[in-house]
């Protein structure tokens, strides 16, 4: 079973994410700010990170980029209701192929998802 961890402030948004991608059968570890995605990281392998950019004690992008430091191999996808061309040149400049803005479309992100860990729908 592939493992993701989720990175989302918003815990109703988290709580839905969750949910769905648990349906799909994923394994799902939700943390709510930065600093514990990091921690996590750094004890357990995860196939997956999905993280937001406004967070607290540690921002998405500081995540990703000592995350990087770390961990070169894992796929991060960045969903953000903070996107703007800045932010997506420099996600892109750091190696983020896979962005979506919030509000989530369910069926966009559960393909993104899939496509990220190459699971048939």
């Amino acid at each position: 079973m592939k493992k993701i961890l989720l990175a989302e402030d918003d815990k109703n948004l988290s709580r839905s994410v969750d949910i769905l991608l648990t349906l799909d059968g994923y394994q799902v570890i939700s943390v709510y700010n930065g600093e514990e995605a990091l921690n996590k990281l750094c004890t357990q392998k995860y196939d997956l990170l999905i993280t937001d950019i406004v967070m607290p004690n540690l921002s998405g992008t500081e995540l990703i980029s000592r995350i990087r430091s770390i961990n070169a191999e894992i796929p991060i996808m960045v969903v953000s209701g903070k996107l703007n061309e800045k932010l997506i040149a420099d996600l892109r400049k750091s190696g983020i192929k896979f962005i979506l803005p919030k509000p989530i479309n369910p069926t966009r992100f559960r393909k993104m998802v899939h496509k990220i860990l190459k699971k048939e729908n």
